[in-house]
């Protein structure tokens, strides 16, 4: 069956909402509570819907042999899969999701289990879910669609970029904390160095150490950035628990330790 641009569109965002429905049920069941799960802040998961999209484009012709529809989804979806997670791991020096601790899994990035999952979720979809859709999408007026489309691309375009932003301004709240720290060790090791040399030492370079920042001064801006509120931040924070930083990993604990006592 041939799709128009205008069909693989509307199944992109019908598919990246069922994929968020999925993720929000699943972690609420995990959680016990309700997260915004996703990259981005709106209610929609591209990588489910490039995914449904791709498995139904490319699988199509063999929907009906149901061995081969399951292996040849969870190939597809793992592949999807392993190519966002390296590359949103490699644009944003962060580690976003880790299947490290599960067994059978390739750096992290998939694990069979899930595999096996999505080729699951996949029968689902070509055999019940996506005609459904489909009928759906045929069901509303063409230029009321074309409508539609615009606003949620327009909508989506917005997201992704305060999306990629907030993210750059994480990794710069990380950075300033990291430099902190730094400054907190140098001073220390300064005094330090300065009384095992002598009290004489320490009173001549005074003036010096003060003029570089006490320690209690540092500690306190150190928690007045770990203590700030920044909503797009906390939701990332909260959407991606096991996210780990290359760069700052230590101050990341620090925001997201502070996010679960409030």
């Amino acid at each position: 069956m041939e799709y128009s641009f205008y069909e693989i569109i509307f199944l992109f965002f019908i598919y990246g909402f069922l994929g968020w429905c999925i993720e929000v049920a699943y972690c609420g069941l995990e959680e016990g509570h309700f997260i915004n799960r996703g990259f981005l802040n709106g209610p929609i998961c591209p990588i489910y819907g490039v995914g449904a999209v791709t498995v139904i484009l490319c699988l199509t012709p063999i929907s009906n042999n149901i061995p081969i529809l399951f292996v040849g989804s969870a190939v597809l979806t793992s592949f999807l899969e392993l190519v966002t997670g390296f590359g949103l791991d490699k644009i944003f020096h962060a580690r976003w999701w880790d299947y490290s601790d599960k067994p059978f899994n390739i750096g992290g990035y998939i694990c069979l289990k899930f595999s096996v999952y999505w080729g699951l979720v996949c029968i689902a979809l070509m055999k019940g879910i996506h005609p459904v859709m489909l009928d759906l999408v045929h069901l509303v007026p063409r230029f009321l669609g074309i409508i539609l489309i615009i606003f949620l691309s327009a909508v989506f375009i917005t997201d992704g970029v305060i999306t990629v932003m907030t993210i750059n301004k994480l990794s710069v709240r990380m950075r300033i904390m990291n430099e902190i720290a730094e400054k907190i060790h140098a001073v220390s090791d300064e005094i330090g160095e300065h009384v095992y040399d002598g009290a004489v030492a320490v009173a001549s370079k005074g003036e010096e150490i003060r003029g570089r920042g006490s320690v209690k001064e540092l500690k306190d801006r150190y928690s007045d950035i770990v203590k700030e509120q920044h909503m797009f931040q906390h939701r990332i924070l909260k959407a991606f628990p096991r996210m780990r930083s290359h760069r700052y990993n230590e101050h990341l604990d620090k925001l997201k330790e502070k996010l679960k006592k409030k």
